[in-house]
């Protein structure tokens, strides 16, 4: 029996938020391979197989910006059936690793949950995903830019997701403001020079 691949693994690319099973083979030659997303070719992580060490991923959260990095020994590897993959900094599901049936049956059980859930909007679950992480990326391009300015004179904010929303925090004073990202009309409004509301930092609790 000749075996090819390691393990798969399925990342939420950070682009367009589609979500596709890789395998991992074997042989990936010396020093990192790039995992692109096979939809828009984001990169969404690099991997390295070391004889002794095992497989090692880094893959950046697009919503905080943190770099992690994931370490897996061989015996693990050889064990692991199914893992979902967190984000160190803020616990943002990245992913999840593997075996490739695995994967796939726990993707098809999530859309049947969602269609369960929201009857009729099963075929919407994948783009309420791509919606929400492209309002991530344009927040925080935004946020680069400086376009966004809270009523204390700061233009250094963090971001965060609350169920279909992106939660804006002002660095300085804690003033937030809450961006819906439900729909393709919510992008729409993630321009500069938008206006933005911003509530008391002990209002967070209240709403």
């Amino acid at each position: 029996m000749l075996l090819d691949t390691i393990c798969a693994v399925a990342l939420y690319c950070q682009r367009c938020g589609q979500v596709h099973i890789q395998d991992v083979p074997y042989f990936i030659g010396q020093g990192e391979r790039v995992l692109r997303c096979p939809n828009c070719s984001h990169e969404q992580a690099e991997i390295a197989l070391r004889p002794q060490k095992g497989l090692v991923l880094r893959i950046p959260c697009g919503v905080c910006g943190t770099e992690n990095r994931f370490g897996y020994s061989m015996q693990q590897l050889r064990k692991l059936r199914f893992e979902k993959i967190y984000c160190h900094g803020d616990q943002f599901e990245l992913g999840y690793i593997g075996r490739w049936q695995t994967i796939a049956e726990f993707l098809d059980f999530n859309a049947a949950e969602f269609d369960a859930l929201h009857p009729g909007e099963g075929d919407n679950f994948m783009a309420k995903q791509q919606i929400l992480l492209e309002a991530v990326n344009r927040v925080h391009d935004l946020a680069e830019a400086r376009q966004f300015s809270c009523p204390c004179g700061s233009h250094e904010f963090s971001a965060g997701i609350v169920e279909d929303s992106i939660l804006l925090e002002c660095v300085r004073c804690g003033s937030y403001a809450m961006l819906r990202a439900e729909c393709t009309e919510d992008l729409q409004r993630l321009l500069p020079g938008m206006e933005l509301n911003f509530l008391q930092p002990d209002m967070i609790w209240n709403r």
